[in-house]
């Protein structure tokens, strides 16, 4: 993370008007795919950041705005836990409690998948407001701080087979002071902003699974050009391998048309937030779980030799597999797409009747 703040990729979707670059949601596309050709953790720990800083350059008070890309440009990086015990990955609903005391609030609550949490210098975090007009979900808060040495505790260091150097780690909070002034958004409009820029998550978070599935196809013909068995001269003259290779070809074409047709077409929210979510979901439900059969496509062509501790392609095997699971989930996903393509409301109450 520290040679991507020198480099200065984090801070990309500075404002120009700020003296940034201001990249476009594709170009942050474009980087993470590259950055996960290189590491998935990084590229997943970067897509965070990314998500950030790109999906609230509009959205921001202007104080708010001023203090975040500020820091960013001065190589700040920010991550977002919103992952709570409680409610797990609905995140419009979390059971970390926000409580209004003074100028200020005070946080209470258990996060998971802190993702980049030892390299942040600052966090967004997200919360429910304890005031009794508010609903949920539209009790929802997030805040903007600077990483406190107080009030916030990794009770639990994270490890994993899958993406293991993201340093996505379970953290406390405990009577986490904020300024009123951190606020992100004004209060009960807080989902509906975020719902508004879920485009960011979906791309981004499939842009890294199409990364690793780039790699993935590219070890596979490295590793069958010129190579011999003791039964077969010259594996790549093999049908099994050109048809193997042949479809691989065609997954990636189509997953790279898709995610450039969504991230340059479907950016806007327009009138129908609900069908607009529903729409982001497409190419994240197909890019995270097509990758994972272009990948372990490429693992049976490059064969036992994956197997080995350290090896490329395992690692990305087992990278590739986080990305069904992240929000929204293959049965979240395929509920709004089919409710949007049947005119059904996604957030209906109940949701199934």
């Amino acid at each position: 993370m520290r040679d991507l703040i020198e480099s200065g990729i984090t801070a990309v979707n500075v404002p120009e008007e700020m003296g940034g670059f201001e990249a476009t949601l594709e170009e942050n596309t474009l980087l993470l795919r590259i950055i996960a050709g290189g590491c998935g953790s990084t590229a997943f720990t970067l897509a965070i950041h990314a998500v950030l800083t790109g999906s609230m350059r509009s959205d921001l008070s202007a104080a708010v705005r001023e203090r975040m890309f500020s820091a960013v440009r001065d190589g700040a990086f920010i991550v977002g836990p919103f992952t709570d015990e409680g409610s797990g990955g609905n995140w419009v609903r979390p059971s970390t409690v926000a409580r209004r005391e003074g100028d200020g609030f005070v946080l209470d609550g258990l996060k998971h998948f802190a993702t980049g949490f030892d390299a942040a210098t600052h966090l967004v975090v997200t919360a429910g407001l304890d005031d009794a007009h508010l609903e949920p979900p539209f009790n929802l808060a997030a805040f903007f701080v600077e990483k406190p040495e107080q009030g916030v505790e990794v009770t639990a260091p994270w490890s994993g087979f899958a993406l293991p150097m993201t340093g996505s780690h379970s953290i406390a909070l405990t009577s986490l002071h904020v300024s009123a002034d951190d606020s992100v958004f004004p209060d009960g409009l807080t989902p509906l902003f975020v719902m508004a820029r879920q485009q960011w998550g979906h791309y981004c978070f499939a842009a890294v699974f199409l990364g690793l599935a780039h790699r993935a196809y590219e070890l596979a013909v490295e590793r069958t050009r010129g190579r011999s068995t003791t039964a077969v001269a010259d594996l790549a003259k093999l049908p099994g391998i050109q048809f193997a290779v042949a479809r691989m070809r065609s997954s990636l074409a189509t997953m790279d048309a898709l995610l450039t047709e969504y991230a340059t077409r479907h950016v806007d929210a327009g009138d129908d937030l609900p069908a607009f979510v529903a729409d982001t979901c497409i190419p994240k439900y197909f890019i995270t779980n097509e990758a994972e059969h272009v990948v372990a496509t490429a693992f049976e062509v490059i064969g036992g030799s994956g197997i080995r501790e350290g090896s490329r392609i395992g690692q990305i095997w087992r990278d590739v597999k986080a990305g069904p699971l992240l929000p929204f989930t293959n049965d979240l996903a395929r509920e709004y797409i089919g409710k949007a393509a049947l005119g059904i409301s996604p957030v209906e109450t109940p949701r199934w009747v």
